[in-house]
């Protein structure tokens, strides 16, 4: 196991006018034959990367590009995105990366509104494993072996096609004036956590601030090799790449095939001696549970993107670090800040382990709040939505004041002046500080009256040692608001399993209705689990079931039936368990009206909850009531007598 030794805490240093820009130039001139980004057989020094963004930036800007101006960056994962981004800040462009493997809709709603001087694009066809066919409308050049150029952007806008593996023409010096840090320097297009498309400004300043935060908090030195996995067009890629980039570190660039195996994941890692990770929290936590060799080059493997369920086991070679942060505010807490308090698989209680890892303690710079709906009163103990003051604001949203506003608002707990940005997540403080992610507010539900966190359900589940991912979603089941859990198993398990497991854990009203197990769980363009997507149609089939029997004539089919309209079931046998089915306390006392109504039977509470199965309850029915075509008569009343003065 590492120790604090052998992952030294870096200060942030030289923060005051340095910008990514400026760093990376430093590194071209102190150590211009240091390894600065890799992707399989090709690599850049810190030299060369350095050369060909200034030929890019010379290349933009005699295209008309300048300070201030929209570059839209056309490029999957790749050097050449590496090139592309510090090339368009080195012209004073601000960046707009859009990864080819969105859909054409997306990427021509994102060039609508951001309104781009140019784009820049790969001269060579993209691994069609990793990046999808260049949408109609991006020219690049034709991919080797054949093919057509792609039609010219709409409105004639001009493009610059770059190719990493040629080497810079001439030697340019770096372009004069610097940018500055108040500058615009990013324009990312992004969903964000409730499907909204929005385009998220930061300055150079928050790329300074919090790539030199990143690097930390994880330590980063020249030494380290780090991956890129994440999506091209995702905000995460700033935060995998600027980190290492300020630090003078070694970006290896990762394969699709890898990306879409845990196990082919972790055996990259290993082969290409990689130090830091950052994966999201789908991939991770199936990773951390991998069997890992005790020696290996990882120290730091940091989940982030969505809420984790699981722990990891406490004996991995290498720390796992939960990262928590958002595009408009980049990161806001981690759970191996500070270093010596962190809360990580190596260090957790068995008090820690009852409960969800935590995202741990704020980061420098940032105060988290924890508010009541009304956004300015704090909630105390309990769980609020999270707001967060922090120096790494992003400056809003392009071309929408109304959501600017809504999401930035005036700090009522700040100075004059500053801001406050509404997460839309919900949080705990745990005694010691640290901070408990508890999804998002839209993932509290009402069921049966009853406020229900889905990140709460989430867990319990995700605890079953045959889960190896869920996510619990509500839907409409009738007139009724339910739950259902999608979940992906390590074997087939089956959905009443699940459900006594829960049973066990959770008040009755927080036990999903179904559980459908799919082969994954979908995704969303940020890599967070897509729960617009779930429940399937079809997830009636999770319900639990025990094996079939028919019904007998008589009772047995006629309460088969009451069972199905109450419970929306299309077929009912004989053992089938109300409650197992999704009945509760509720429709348990609606079937009993209904058993007396249409069997003529009194059947006490008591003895429906002992056995509510079909064959069960319908031994409690007289076989004269059965048979009977509707209610029995009822018993007379006594006569009214008039009381006697």
């Amino acid at each position: 196991m590492i120790t604090q030794q052998d992952t030294p805490v870096v200060r942030e240093r030289g923060t005051g006018a340095a910008t990514l820009v400026s760093r990376i130039e430093e590194f071209a001139r102190t150590a211009p034959r240091s390894p600065a980004v890799r992707h399989g057989a090709r690599e850049l020094t810190y030299g060369e990367l350095n050369q060909q963004a200034n030929q890019l930036a010379h290349e933009l800007s005699v295209l008309g590009v300048r300070r201030g101006d929209m570059v839209a960056m056309y490029l999957g994962r790749s050097i050449e995105w590496v090139v592309g981004m510090l090339g368009c800040l080195k012209a004073g462009g601000v960046c707009m990366p859009l990864d080819p493997s969105v859909p054409v809709e997306r990427f021509n709603r994102a060039i609508a509104a951001g309104r781009p001087t140019a784009v820049v694009a790969a001269a060579h066809c993209p691994n069609p494993a990793e990046v999808p066919p260049v949408p109609v409308g991006v020219p690049v050049a034709p991919c080797p072996g054949g093919g057509n150029p792609t039609p010219p952007v709409p409105g004639g806008l001009p493009v610059v096609a770059i190719d990493a593996g040629v080497p810079a023409r001439e030697h340019l010096p770096d372009p004069a004036p610097a940018a500055r840090r108040d500058e615009l320097a990013y324009a990312m297009f992004t969903s964000g956590s409730t499907g909204a498309a929005k385009i998220v400004l930061a300055q150079h300043s928050w790329l300074a601030l919090s790539a030199a935060r990143s690097a930390t908090i994880n330590g980063t030195t020249a030494a380290d090799r780090g991956s890129w996995l994440g999506a091209a067009g995702a905000g995460i890629a700033i935060h995998e790449v600027g980190g290492l980039l300020w630090q003078g570190a070694q970006i290896v660039i990762g394969e699709h095939d890898v990306i879409a195996s845990p196990p082919a994941l972790r055996d990259w890692l290993l082969r290409e001696r990689i130090t830091l990770s950052f994966v999201i929290t789908p991939v991770g936590e199936v990773l951390q549970h991998l069997p890992w060799p005790e020696n290996c080059d990882l120290r730091l493997l940091t989940l982030g993107g969505d809420r984790l369920n699981r722990w990891g086991p406490a004996g991995l070679p290498f720390e796992v670090a939960v990262s928590y942060g958002s595009l408009e505010a980049f990161q806001i807490a981690n759970s191996v800040h500070p270093w010596p308090l962190r809360c990580t698989p190596s260090t957790a209680t068995a008090a820690d382990r009852d409960s969800a890892p935590p995202v741990g303690r704020p980061i420098d710079g940032v105060t988290v709040h924890l508010l009541e709906e009304d956004g300015l009163t704090p909630v105390g103990d309990g769980i609020g939505e999270v707001w967060i003051d922090s120096d790494c604001l992003s400056l809003g949203y392009l071309g929408d004041p109304a959501q600017t506003a809504d999401r930035f608002r005036p700090n009522p707990f700040g100075t004059p002046g500053s801001r406050i940005y509404r997460s839309g997540d919900a949080g705990r403080f745990r005694p010691d500080g640290i901070l408990e992610h508890h999804g998002r507010i839209d993932d509290i539900v009402k069921i049966r009256g009853h406020r229900v966190e889905l990140g709460d359900v989430d867990w319990v589940l995700g605890r079953h040692p045959d889960v190896r991912q869920v996510a619990v979603v509500p839907t409409m089941d009738g007139d009724q608001r339910r739950l259902v859990a999608c979940f992906v198993g390590e074997r087939d398990v089956a959905p009443l399993e699940l459900r006594n497991y829960a049973i066990e854990r959770l008040p009755d009203w927080m036990v999903p209705v179904a559980y459908v197990q799919l082969d994954e769980l979908p995704l969303n363009t940020s890599n967070k689990i897509d729960r617009r997507r779930l429940p399937p149609a079809d997830w009636a089939r999770g319900r639990p079931a025990r094996a079939w029997r028919a019904p007998a004539p008589g009772a047995e089919t006629r309460l088969a039936a009451l069972f199905a309209d109450l419970l929306h079931v299309d077929r009912v046998g004989a053992d089938d368990h109300f409650l197992e089915l999704g009945g509760d306390s509720l429709l348990l006392a609606r079937l009993q009206g209904h058993i007396e109504q249409d069997l003529g039977a009194r059947i006490e509470m008591n003895d429906l909850v002992s056995d509510p199965t079909v064959a069960g309850l319908a031994r409690l029915v007289p076989s004269g009531a059965a048979a009977g075509g509707g209610a029995a008569a009822t018993p007379s009343l006594p006569p009214i007598t008039p009381r006697r003065r």
